[in-house]
């Protein structure tokens, strides 16, 4: 037995206006989707370009005059720390030296003074007196800056009772430690 379907006339009108009702329907819904999206993308874009640019954009907010200016004077007043030392008052010296250091360097600094400059400093009599001439903030970010110090530096011994000059120059990088600037790599240029 053969069990034929038997086919209804399709009614093009019907179908035409079955569509332009659903898509009457649709239309609303989608309006109003759109009307509650909209806004609410516009304000997340807002607060992530907000975010964006003050986190990441503007660090010269953290970065302005002053800023430049503790860098400036960290450097300096380190560099003069640093180069500049007395056999009498050696330990003092170092000690006022390392106050202005911070990380890998400070422990090197650390060393480097106890096995060679301050030994030197005692059995010769070697004293070194530097003094900055120049320097300028080569770079500065929130919390890092380098500047580069130009420095004279008289050194005496029991060995060379003449002073003998020398003049130098430094690239002294610092970080933010705690809300003061602090040396933390010092390499001759």
């Amino acid at each position: 037995m053969t069990i034929e379907s038997e086919k209804m006339p399709v009614d093009a009108g019907q179908v035409e206006a079955d569509t332009d009702e659903a898509t009457a329907t649709a239309g609303p819904r989608r309006l109003m989707s759109a009307r509650i999206l909209l806004p609410l993308l516009t304000l997340v874009s807002v607060a992530v370009a907000s975010g964006v640019y003050f986190g990441l954009y503007r660090d010269d907010l953290r970065t302005d005059d002053d800023a430049a200016h503790a860098a400036l004077d960290a450097a300096t007043s380190g560099t003069t720390a640093l180069l500049s030392y007395a056999p009498d008052t050696i330990d003092e010296d170092l000690a006022t030296a390392k106050s202005f250091l911070t990380g890998d360097f400070l422990a090197y600094y650390t060393e480097f003074t106890d096995q060679v400059v301050a030994p030197a400093a005692r059995e010769k009599s070697v004293a070194t007196t530097a003094t900055v001439v120049r320097a300028a903030v080569s770079d500065l970010e929130a919390e890092a800056a380098t500047v580069l110090v130009f420095t004279n530096q008289v050194t005496t011994s029991a060995d060379e009772p003449d002073p003998t000059a020398r003049s130098s120059s430094v690239l002294v990088t610092l970080s933010k430690v705690e809300g003061r600037w602090l040396i933390s790599a010092f390499d001759p240029v």
